[in-house]
């Protein structure tokens, strides 16, 4: 440790009474940084759209570990950003339900594993609401019953593959229930040698089904988020993003703490982009509207 000052640098943030929430996030010096980082994300883009609420979600809940401790980083996130989140837990409450794909892994998961105690884990929870039963029936009555803010983050540790297609109907919701961008985190994509998980299986096969499916959303990891992290760690190979294309905000610019955006008197000294205009909303994003370059301009045309 002493050999590595950034592994140093973290031990002492675990320590430390008074490090901001982010400071501590930096250097992964929280419990689960896979769940701060994918609840601060997405804070700090509802923050830049003027979005004041979302709701951050789990599914697979099991004995609650996990629920609560993304009840104490929505506190922390909310601390620093302002922006309130609501926190969810999806679980059937019992334990696995049958496999009945071969796709879910049925050599690596089986029926009634990770049993729940509801009555107990309610007795716990200081903000999260526990949704009990199959996925397959609760997520579709979830948007319309309970009418969430929108969708931030939504960590997913369900393990089977037709348990994880269902979690994922909840970003078919229409644009009011999203973010532009959802951030995702898939826990059973690496495992053990056992559980050999690749794109045909288990997670990763149900989001190229929902890719392959939705034309304007798709799911994507994070590029080379290792590369930007401080200390790098697995989990910064198993977060994804939903890109929503259709959503009415997903061009709003946010990137105004690396790039502010041009005033107006420097948008008319300057030229633009071709095929990129930007009108600043009431809330100080910018608005880009990318509209289709005509056929015949550029270097490619002959």
């Amino acid at each position: 440790m002493l050999g590595n000052p950034a592994l140093f640098r973290q031990w002492m943030l675990r320590r430390s009474r008074t490090a901001s929430f982010k400071r501590r996030l930096d250097f992964d010096a929280i419990e689960r940084p896979h769940y701060g980082y994918g609840v601060w994300q997405a804070a700090t883009q509802a923050r830049a759209l003027g979005v004041n609420r979302i709701s951050v979600y789990e599914f697979g809940v099991a004995g609650g570990a996990g629920l609560m401790c993304l009840e104490r980083v929505a506190e922390d996130v909310e601390r620093e950003t302002g922006v309130r989140i609501d926190v969810y837990g999806f679980d059937t409450g019992k334990g696995m339900p049958p496999p009945t794909d071969p796709r879910d892994l049925p050599f690596a998961w089986t029926t009634g594993l990770f049993r729940m105690r509801p009555k107990r884990l309610r007795e716990k929870l200081t903000r999260a609401k526990l949704i009990l039963g199959n996925v397959t029936n609760t997520v579709p009555k979830f948007l319309y019953r309970q009418y969430p803010a929108p969708i931030g983050f939504v960590s997913i540790d369900v393990d089977y593959y037709t348990s994880t297609v269902d979690a994922l109907r909840l970003l078919d919701a229409t644009a009011e229930f999203l973010l532009p961008r959802v951030f995702i985190y898939l826990d059973d994509v690496i495992g053990d040698d056992l559980e050999t998980h690749c794109e045909w299986v288990g997670e990763l096969a149900a989001v190229r089904e929902f890719n392959d499916a939705h034309a304007q959303r798709k799911i994507g990891r994070i590029n080379g988020l290792r590369h930007k992290r401080i200390i790098p760690a697995p989990w910064n190979d198993v977060m994804y993003v939903l890109h929503a294309f259709d959503h009415p905000r997903y061009n709003a610019y946010i990137n105004t703490s690396k790039w502010p955006a041009p005033t107006a008197a420097s948008n008319a000294a300057a030229p633009t982009s071709e095929g990129v205009a930007g009108q600043r909303s009431q809330n100080g994003a910018v608005e880009v509207i990318v509209r289709p370059i005509p056929q015949g301009t550029g270097a490619a045309a002959g």
